[in-house]
Formats: structure tokens, sequence, C-alpha cells
């Protein structure tokens, strides 16, 4: 899978995202219905949920500075990885909404930043390697699969506790994978940055691919927040939903690994175009016919498309749109904006929908957000 001249920096890199995505896994799917066992209203799940990602709308910038001051990428990220590990442990001991609160604020201030932290970690890591990112991103990929895939046979046996010891485990073995990363000091003298974050946000393109990016994540907040309990209100068994949920990422992971090229063959406004088209389909279907197994199949067929593939182009548009005296400030304007803002903005509007109109109409909101964005695109490209 990795040349054996770059195993020694693949493999860790590979590890480090298995694992830290195994307490996505077992988090992001699972939490709701442990919060809905203490008896929270689905507005008050969406606000706590929606802390993690609103968080990164400010949190990457920190996180991105300290980098900068220290000059040290990996120490950063044992930081960051070690802080959320802290973090997650009040979780098993915590009851009632104002508690949960709390804690995830708290776990919010290191675990949003751990996405762009690893990313750019990792681009820096194989540069001149001869490594795809798509094939270190399959580890977090493969890790999200194993712990949705786990916990959910283990809820099927001994119920929602389990979610919280879960999430731990993940963040202590991936705290200690962090210890195998290979140190590449950043020459603090090239690492200063010249202009600043609006003189980046003046630039048209930028705006244009940031707005998209906003409406993508706000169209999948339904998704996360609420797609296991709104299978488990359609009577789905723990580990049926673990399974359904995996299979959405097995389809992420083949396109990561075979298709990682694709990009190159086709206009970007077309995969784009797909991305927001299918997302419309996927969320009508699952919202409304989630009772069909066949149904929430197909539609989780449909995930490698309408978030593996715009990840794809995301990560493409951030590295051609910043040049690399901007990069670590374009990595955190796109996770400030797209994943915090329209993920956590998201998040909030789709628990409020759940709890006043249902789970059908949440997921019918994404929909109506795809086709927003569908038509801002066609809108743009005629101009």
């Amino acid at each position: 899978m990795f040349p054996a001249r770059s195993s020694s920096i693949a493999w860790p890199l590979f590890g480090y995202f298995f694992f830290f995505s195994s307490l996505t896994g077992s988090m992001a799917p699972y939490i709701s219905m442990y919060y809905k066992s203490l008896d929270l209203s689905g507005s008050e799940i969406g606000r706590i949920m929606a802390l993690l990602t609103l968080s990164t709308i400010v949190v990457p910038h920190f996180w991105g500075w300290l980098t900068t001051r220290l000059g040290l990428p990996k120490l950063t990220l044992q930081i960051a990885t070690g802080c959320t590990l802290l973090a997650v442990l009040p979780f098993y001991f915590a009851q009632g909404y104002e508690t949960f609160w709390v804690l995830t604020l708290l776990l919010a201030l290191s675990y949003s930043a751990l996405v762009p932290l690893a990313d750019s970690f990792a681009i820096r890591s194989i540069k001149g390697l001869g490594i795809p990112y798509t094939r270190i991103r399959a580890g977090g990929s493969l890790g999200y699969i194993f712990a949705v895939t786990l916990t959910g046979f283990i809820i099927a046996k001994v119920g929602v506790n389990a979610i919280v010891p879960m999430m731990i485990l993940a963040i202590i073995i991936a705290f200690a994978t962090t210890f195998l990363l290979k140190e590449k000091p950043i020459p603090l003298e090239m690492d200063k940055q010249v202009g600043s974050f609006w003189s980046l946000f003046k630039i048209k393109e930028v705006r244009f691919f940031l707005l998209l990016s906003f409406l993508s994540y706000m169209a999948h907040a339904p998704f996360n927040v609420f797609m296991a309990l709104h299978l488990s209100n359609a009577g789905y068994s723990g580990d049926e939903i673990g399974l359904l949920i995996s299979f959405g990422v097995v389809m992420e992971i083949v396109l990561f690994l075979f298709f990682g090229n694709l990009l190159k063959r086709y206009s970007v406004v077309y995969v784009v175009a797909l991305c927001f088209g299918l997302g419309i389909a996927r969320w009508l279907l699952v919202g409304w016919y989630v009772d069909s197994l066949w149904v929430v199949l197909l539609t989780q067929l449909t995930h490698c498309v309408t978030f593996a593939l715009f990840h794809m182009v995301s990560i493409d548009q951030v590295n051609r749109l910043f040049p690399e005296k901007y990069a670590a400030q374009g990595q955190a304007m796109y996770s400030s904006l797209a994943v915090g803002l329209g993920g956590g903005l998201g998040m909030v509007i789709a628990g409020y929908i759940w709890e006043l109109m249902g789970g059908p109409t949440a997921f019918t909101f994404a929909a109506i957000i795809s086709a927003i964005a569908l038509v801002t695109l066609i809108a743009h490209q005629r101009r």
C-alpha cells in the first residue's frame, strides 16, 4: 500500500487517522441515542452537537497560531489529542443538559482542531514521497467503519451506556499513536504569513468555494446528528444501524483508494453539481422512506459522492486557491466558514426542526439546502 522508503512515515499517519476517526465513529452517529436515553430533547441534542462544529469557526485559528509559534506540528497535534482525551473522560460520569453542554464546549476546544491539524500535518509529511493524500485519509475512513460497526454491535448487546467507554478507548489509542509520528519542524522564519484573513476572503473564487462548502456541510448536519436516531426510531437495531452507516463509509474508502485521480479527468463544476444533485435525492429518500432497507442502502451508497467526493474537491481547491504562504490561513478559513459555521448552524436548525416537525422534515431541510447549492452553482456558471 505504501512504498518501503516511505512506510515509516505513512503507516503512523495512517494509524493516527484510523484511531482518531474511531473516536468520531463511536461518538457522532450514536451520542444522540445516549442523550435521548437521558431524556434530552431534540433541540437540546442539536445545540450540544452544534458546539463541536461551531467551535471550528474559531478553534483552528488558535491551533494554527500555536503551530506557527512552536514550529513543531507534531507537538501541537499531541497537545490537541491529549486535551481531547482529558475532555472526553468526564462524559462517563455526566448527567443533564447543562453538564453535557459545558463538557462538549471543553471537548470542542481541542477535538474540532484534530481534522485540520491532522490534514495539514499529513500533507506536509508526505510531500515529495509520491503518496496520495487520499490513501492516508482512507485510514480515517477505515477507523470510522471499525468504530461504527463495533459500537453498533456492542450497543445491541449491552445498550447505549457502552458509547462513552468506546469513545474513551479510541482517543487513548489515538494519543499513544502520536508518539510514532515523524516530526518535521517548520523553519519559523519561513512560516511567517503575509496578508490577512480578509485579504484572502476578498478573492471572488475563494468566496464562492467557501459558500458551496458552507452549504454542503449544512446539508449534512441532520445526517451527522440524527441518522442513528432516525434509524432507531424506524425500528433498526444497534448492530443494523452500525452496519448501515459503515456501508456508506466503505463506499467512501473505495473512492479514496481507487478514484483519487478522478478530479483530473472531469470538470470540477460537473463533479460538484453531481454531489449536490445526488444530495437532494439522498436526503428526501432517507427522510421519508427510511422504513425500506433497500432505500437506506441506496442512500448510503451515495455517501461516497455527497460527502467523500466533495471532500476530495475541497482539499484540491484549498491547495489550488491558496499559495503555500497562505496555506495555514486557507485551511483555517475553510474549517471556520464551511465546517464550523455551515455544519454548526445546520445542526442547530435541524435540532429544532426534528423536535417540532420530526425526522422526515429535518432531512427535507437537508434536501432543500442541497437544491439551493445546486441552483447557486448553475447560476454562477451562467454569468
